[in-house]
């Protein structure tokens, strides 16, 4: 259940306070403003989309898009083709406001101008799992990076489109350049395969010539860099997974160097592929970060299962510990003083740690983090923090500290009956979901999940959390079923197969046997079709011949018949 719960996508966009005059704050007192959609939130991103100078905030939302101002109010919202898998934001079209990209489930890529209106889309042969909005090239024009694949690993594709939707670069229907790895322990080179699935995918200026290099990782285990040209720089081959990757300017010179985890390593390489550092663990690296301080203290950060170790190259400066596992850490000067501070997202919530690994701030989720920006929304002289999680809670805390809230007997009576009626919520919406009313489902759900949050019921929040997110996955697998359906009808076999190979996928996250084996059967009926449509038009085929040959036949006869009589006579 908790991996299930894990899986969900949620959102609380809560805009926080960091730091405060008074000693004893809610949680809740610092949230400027909260945003609910209907649907489990994918991706977040920001830009100015309005032109008025300030960032505002793009949510995906199931098949849908939400444009929202620095006050938390809407300023337009748009439905999408399917549902969205990624979302970017930047300047396409050089106008100073940003533009929107998606990535979709059924293997799309839609862009939206800043007005919302639709300017192109494209379309890939998988589920896109990625889409960047990047001007590689800096002439102040946007290109859309996006990277697809399925689950079975076949049939991925990167691709680079220009501004006006002009494919720049497509990996697989044009000569991919020759790329030689070396291999990183065995040292054995070998050649890289342009199929490899990529996994992450990383457009920044690591050299400082204002143009954009490509760091990447693949299935295969490959470390590789590329040009704004797509010309192969440096790359390494690992003998085990890579964990993570990530760029970090160590000694804020402006040359930004690499950090990768595999083999329970971080390895740090610089910008031309030389090793720097490397520090071992007895676990895998889940995630890793950079910087140096205002005092010239040079920071490597390391999330390992749920401890965050900083050191200063060679030295450990202090390891931190959390409940949750760390998802991702970043670092910022949240109130302009002069310290810049930590914020680690991990599986429960978001902590502010400074440099010396003291915890400042709590906001616990009970959910994954899955992103945190830290801006300045209304310029009033200090930063918020925009948390993306799959959850949400109303957890009472001090500014910079946690408190504990008494329980007194009358708050113990309210909870329970509290719980009561949440359980009520939720086992009328576990009945609609048991008969495959999933919508009712998720409204069901979300409502019980409300009542949880308001008296922190953790285990009833997690497995509200879950089943949201099962009950989302099966809406989204029934409309892409129905969309097979109805490619089938229009005998566009392939692409029908296709469809159907992506709903099979969002069954297999579910472990649905039954509706695996739907799949395949559904996928087994197209095959025949396909075989019988081929069958048909190769007896056609046949059958057109063997007239002709008659047609021919006779007519020589005839001729020849002719020919004789005439001779005869």
């Amino acid at each position: 259940m908790v991996q299930k719960m894990q899986k969900s996508l949620g959102l609380i966009l809560t805009f926080i306070f960091i730091f405060a005059a008074f000693s004893q704050v809610s949680s809740e007192d610092l949230i400027k403003w909260r945003h609910h959609t209907n649907e489990d939130v994918k991706d977040i991103a920001l830009g100015d989309v309005n032109g008025d100078g300030r960032f505002d905030v793009v949510v995906a939302s199931g098949g849908y898009i939400y444009v929202l101002d620095t006050f938390g109010h809407e300023i337009w919202k748009r439905k999408t083709i399917n549902y969205v898998n990624s979302i970017s934001v930047g300047d396409l079209d050089g106008d100073g406001r940003s533009d929107i990209v998606v990535g979709l489930i059924n293997n799309g890529i839609e862009v939206f101008n800043s007005d919302g209106e639709k300017r192109w889309e494209y379309w890939m042969r998988t589920p896109v799992q990625k889409v960047i909005i990047k001007d590689i090239d800096s002439d102040g024009y946007g290109e859309v990076i996006a990277i697809s694949h399925d689950k079975t690993f076949l049939d991925n594709a990167w691709i680079i489109i220009n501004h006006d939707g002009c494919v720049r670069f497509q990996s697989k229907d044009i000569f991919f350049p020759d790329f030689e790895l070396k291999g990183y322990y065995s040292g054995t080179s070998k050649k890289w395969e342009a199929d490899n699935q990529l996994r992450i995918l990383i457009a920044e200026d690591i050299n400082g010539d204002g143009y954009s290099e490509f760091i990447t990782s693949s299935r295969l285990n490959d470390l590789l860099i590329f040009d704004y040209n797509m010309n192969p720089l440096w790359g390494y081959h690992f003998d085990y997974p890579i964990t993570s990757l990530s760029i970090g300017d160590i000694e804020s010179d402006g040359l930004k160097e690499i950090l990768l985890g595999t083999n329970k390593k971080l390895i740090v390489f610089t910008k031309d592929g030389f090793k720097l550092k490397e520090y071992s663990f007895d676990s895998d690296v889940r995630t890793a970060i950079a910087f140096k301080d205002e005092f010239n203290t040079s920071f490597i950060l390391i999330g390992k299962d749920n401890i965050l170790y900083a050191y200063d190259w060679d030295k450990e400066i202090f390891n931190h510990k959390f409940d949750g596992n760390v998802n991702l850490i970043q670092y910022d000067n949240l109130d302009y003083k002069n310290q810049i501070e930590i914020i680690t997202g991990t599986s429960d919530g978001v902590y502010i740690l400074d440099t010396n690994g003291k915890r400042l701030f709590t906001y616990r989720t009970y959910s994954p983090i899955i992103n945190v920006f830290t801006i300045n929304l209304d310029f009033k002289g200090h930063k918020e923090l925009i948390i993306a999680s799959t959850d949400v809670d109303t957890i009472t805390y001090a500014a910079l500290r946690e408190i504990q809230i008494p329980v007194t007997q009358g708050n113990e009576q309210k909870k329970e009956e509290a719980i009561k009626t949440g359980n009520a919520a939720f086992f009328t919406g576990k009945a609609l979901y048991d008969v495959g009313e999933y919508q009712a489902a998720i409204v069901k759900f979300q409502e019980a999940r409300s009542i949880y949050q308001s008296v922190t019921y953790t285990q009833g929040i997690n497995d509200c959390g879950a089943y949201i997110s099962n009950a989302t996955i099966y809406v989204q697998a029934k409309t892409i079923e129905s969309q097979a359906l109805s490619l089938t009808n229009e005998k566009k076999y392939l692409e029908a197969k296709s469809t159907y190979q992506t709903a099979k996928d969002l069954y297999s996250t579910l472990n649905d046997a039954t509706k695996i084996q739907e799949t395949d059967e559904k996928m087994a009926e197209i095959d025949d079709l396909i075989k019988a449509e081929s069958l048909t038009r190769l007896l056609i085929y046949v059958a057109i011949i063997i007239s002709i040959l008659l047609v021919a036949g006779f007519l020589f006869f005839f001729f020849r018949k002719r020919k004789k009589s005439k001779q005869g006579a």
